[in-house]
């Protein structure tokens, strides 16, 4: 008894740890890692989303930084991760992390690019009504419209994706490739449709840089200009349009 005390000790002081399956004694390495999200001149970002995905697996650890723009994860199985991090007003990032086996810990800095938005007109208006009005409106259109294609959060949980992108495969003119920065590049008919977020137009953004699967309470796919809602009509989005709504 005495030896297997002094070695569980020992595989505590290295980072192991310690089940007994059967009697026997095994051990389970684990890791941590502890980083600092920044934004413009190096500031902190605080309440930025944090989400660790482990090599192998589809969820993730989800957390937020605090005022200093910390976080920090334990108890991980897997020495290779990857990090995404997204904040309100900036570019969502994707970083891969690997652990030295020999330290079982790491701190990474990971830096966001302010994101350029152009807010709709209606959206410097209406911040407090607009949430109710949103859904009345999204389901009148869900109602009537035969031009889009809707999902719901519903959907979402139903199907379990690693990325909200993936609840479009079977829309027609949507192909996926696997190169985005956060999950797929999402096409429709061959180019990248126009983005916007709760009523705040996204240039340049792809779908799974800017809505978690779990964060989406609604989605809506125009294909072509046909049947897209007036306040969010944009002559130059000529390869479709995708209004996400999300759950907070």
């Amino acid at each position: 008894m005495r030896r297997l005390s002094t070695w569980t000790s020992a595989a505590i002081l290295c980072g192991l740890a310690v089940s007994f399956v059967g009697g026997q004694a095994s051990a389970r390495r684990e890791y941590s890692v502890t980083g600092t999200v920044i934004g413009i001149d190096a500031a902190p970002v605080g309440k930025a989303e944090v989400s660790i995905t482990e090599a192998g697996q589809t969820s993730a650890h989800r957390l937020q930084t605090d005022t200093l723009g910390h976080f920090s994860a334990a108890g991980l199985t897997s020495s290779s991760l990857v990090i995404r991090v997204r904040a309100f007003g900036y570019t969502p990032r994707a970083t891969s992390v690997v652990i030295a086996e020999s330290r079982n810990q790491t701190s990474v800095t990971i830096s966001l690019e302010p994101l350029a938005t152009e807010l709709a007109e209606a959206d410097i208006t209406a911040a407090g009504a607009d949430a109710d009005r949103k859904l009345t409106e999204y389901y009148a259109r869900k109602s009537n419209s035969h031009f889009a294609h809707f999902i719901d959060a519903e959907d979402i949980a139903h199907r379990k994706p690693q990325f909200t992108s993936e609840m479009t495969r079977t829309i027609p003119g949507v192909a996926l490739t696997g190169f985005g920065r956060v999950g797929n590049v999402l096409t429709i008919r061959g180019c990248a449709p126009l983005v916007w977020v709760d009523g705040v137009r996204m240039p340049g953004a792809q779908l799974d840089d800017v809505a978690p699967p779990d964060d989406v309470a609604r989605i809506e796919i125009y294909n072509s200009f046909a049947g897209i809602p007036a306040r969010y009509f944009d002559r130059s989005a000529t390869c479709g349009t995708i209004l996400v709504w999300l759950k907070s």
